[in-house]
């Protein structure tokens, strides 16, 4: 409960300040937001985070954003599962699912920085790729007949990042290349 009042403090207080300085940059963080999102979830997992709202004034850096929470949120999960390995070893395999997602995510990040965004037709099946390791360690997690509600989360919201943080970046080639 107290989570939810921070986060509702926090989503308060960040819409003021940005509201406060520019009209024009709160329609430019909503309209990219908006347009990066498809689910509620998505929306309030973005909006909760300063780094994001403050990125959101531009396609490029908040998918680049983006990138940087998936990989935050990447290494809690890989944390969280590198301790249940140790209290249970058919964890094990999940957990060097997720400790590899991490520098993979860091190299399409790198590369996508570099860039100045996704530049080859590839790009995005790349950063699917890496993520395709989430539903592999929770297949692996059904076929041991563990039930771990953490580890789903965790993965959830790696794939909903995932989602919208392709949105933003192929909507941003998109109209690089004038077909948007």
């Amino acid at each position: 409960m107290a989570s939810l009042q921070k986060l509702t403090i926090s989503v308060i207080l960040i819409s003021l300040v940005l509201c406060f300085f520019s009209s024009r940059s709160v329609n430019a963080v909503e309209d990219f937001i908006a347009q990066a999102c498809s689910s509620k979830e998505c929306n309030d997992i973005l909006r909760s985070d300063k780094q994001i709202t403050a990125a959101a004034t531009k396609e490029l850096d908040l998918g680049l954003a983006i990138m940087k929470l998936i990989i935050a949120q990447t290494k809690t999960t890989h944390d969280y599962i590198l301790k249940k390995t140790a209290e249970n070893p058919a964890y094990a395999d999940c957990e060097k699912l997720w400790l590899d997602m991490g520098p993979g995510f860091m190299r399409i990040l790198d590369t996508t920085t570099k860039n100045k965004g996704y530049k080859e037709d590839t790009d995005d099946y790349d950063f699917h790729d890496i993520g395709e390791a989430v539903g592999r360690c929770n297949s692996m997690l059904e076929e041991k007949k563990i039930v771990d509600p953490e580890i789903k989360k965790g993965g959830n919201i790696v794939l909903t990042l995932m989602a919208t943080a392709n949105n933003a970046l192929t909507h941003q080639k998109l109209t690089r290349k004038g077909q948007n």
